[in-house]
């Protein structure tokens, strides 16, 4: 499984403020993994870095869904 914000994003930015991982970037900002830069995952709505993420593991719940207040941030 994966984490994924959907369209129904509107862009507050609380779930990049609560990932603990820091996983979560601004629509159009790209992003260095393992010294390698990435383009954006999205340019209208900000976007989980699956490689960055782990899913909160040391938590007992996902900080970024239960802060989101739309609820657009989805496991696939």
């Amino acid at each position: 499984m994966t984490m994924k914000i959907t369209e129904d994003c509107i862009n507050c930015g609380a779930c990049a403020v609560e990932c603990p991982t820091e996983a979560i970037y601004e629509p159009g900002e790209s992003y260095v993994l393992h010294g390698k830069f990435f383009k954006p995952g999205s340019n209208e709505h900000f976007f989980i870095v699956t490689e960055i993420c782990d899913e909160c593991s040391d938590f007992d719940h996902l900080k970024c869904v239960a802060i989101c207040p739309m609820d657009a941030i989805k496991k696939n």
